[in-house]
């Protein structure tokens, strides 16, 4: 979640052991908050707890590896989620008792790591050392986060997207809306057949709305969007939707065109009237999830490839056992496998043709012959059966999955 330039700073600190228990911490902090406080699972905020408890954990865990002096200063990531649920109807006793979650699960963990791991004559001083690291920290985070919601809320009550924002979240629930009531509070017609896109910044840095509102905007009128709708939800991401008078579909942004710095674009497929203005923009959520999940550079996460996943995503460790199952020894994370599995879904895109496929990644024809023999090879030929063969081919446009 955090930048990697960050987390690889770390690394260069205290090593990559440490680090990878930081972030093996930092999951179960947000898994553990999730559960016990379910308006702070949603889009927007899960992935902003998420990076906060990240940013505390590489915390803890570099005071702890160093055994430095304790700088009472939460980690700037420790903070925006404050700031993104001023306008999610989420409460400031909820952003606290998650602070209160962290920090006992926290202690719980490192106390049991001290008793695995260090002899009975250094624990009292382990313990003491990681109760100093940890009230430091809380005891700031709950003054700095008090004051940034308070700060937040504030300018969020008084705008009109407070206004819009309520709107939306009910057509989003369900709840019955009058089509022509918000078209006048919303300025977009729910009636029409709408194209879902969220936009969003990984890195603070780019977090910008206006510029991730321009984005959203350009991405549309260039499918052929006549009218548009563009929320912000907090300062790293923006929810829009886009319709055409004519009730033809928006057409969705493509990967081939100019990779968008520091920003990632979700996309759901296009759906008609209220119901289709949330399935589309649900659809992006999901592809969403996809996305903060990918370690690539890929910059569009489009639902039409990514569906299946989508939907397995949502249990990663099944996920990733469907995948080895059905690749083999393609799915293997080298640039040899992902040089195959980029050739083999050029192959299945243009019906098997070698010609079409050489031409379209700039090699032989021979060089493409080689490399598709070879990924039959690594699936463990299961290429040559007429049902694997059905099958490829319907997954043929999803299986850039695979290097998500």
């Amino acid at each position: 979640m955090l930048p990697s330039a960050q987390v690889n700073r770390l690394v260069d600190r205290v090593g990559a052991g440490p680090v990878a228990c930081a972030i093996t911490l930092a999951q179960g902090m947000t898994d553990h908050v999730t559960t016990q406080i379910p308006q702070l699972g949603v889009d927007g905020l899960v992935q902003e707890l998420r990076k906060g408890c990240e940013a505390v954990a590489l915390s803890i865990v570099a005071a702890l590896a160093e055994n430095a002096e304790v700088v009472p200063e939460p980690p700037a990531e420790a903070l925006t989620g404050a700031v993104e649920t001023a306008g999610r109807a989420v409460g400031i006793e909820h952003l606290l008792q998650s602070v209160q979650l962290v920090h006992a699960y926290a202690v719980r963990e490192l106390l049991d790591e001290a008793e695995r791991h260090l002899p009975a004559s250094d624990r009292f001083a382990a313990v003491a050392h990681v109760w100093e690291v940890l009230f430091a920290i809380v005891n700031q985070l709950y003054a700095e986060m008090t004051r940034e919601f308070s700060r937040a809320h504030a300018a969020w009550v008084t705008s009109s997207a407070a206004v819009r924002m309520e709107l939306v979240q009910d057509v989003l629930d369900g709840k019955p809306v009058a089509a022509d009531h918000a078209h006048r509070v919303l300025g977009y017609d729910l009636t029409r057949r709408h194209t879902a896109l969220v936009v969003w910044a990984d890195d603070l840095e780019q977090a910008d709305p206006g510029r991730l509102a321009g984005c959203a905007e350009q991405l549309l009128r260039a499918g052929g969007a006549t009218g548009t709708l563009i929320l912000p939800v907090g300062r790293q991401r923006v929810w829009a939707w886009g319709s055409s008078v004519r009730g033809a579909s928006v057409t969705p942004p493509t990967s081939t065109g100019t990779p968008l710095s520091g920003i990632r674009v979700a996309v759901g497929l296009p759906a008609s009237g209220v119901e289709g203005f949330a399935l589309s923009h649900h659809q992006a959520l999901d592809a969403v999830r996809v996305g903060m999940l990918s370690r690539t550079d890929r910059w569009l996460f489009d639902y039409a490839e990514l569906d299946v996943i989508a939907m397995l995503s949502t249990r990663l460790d099944e996920a990733r056992r469907f995948v080895r199952r059905e690749l083999g020894g393609l799915a293997g994370s080298g640039e040899p496998a992902t040089t195959l599995r980029t050739t083999l879904k050029c192959y299945l895109d243009t019906e098997r043709s070698l010609n079409a496929t050489a031409e379209l990644l700039h090699v032989a024809r021979n060089t493409v012959a080689y490399r598709i023999q070879r990924a039959e090879q690594l699936r463990g030929g299961r290429s040559r059966s007429g049902g694997c063969t059905f099958r490829l081919r319907w997954r043929s446009r999803r299986s850039s999955a695979t290097s998500c």
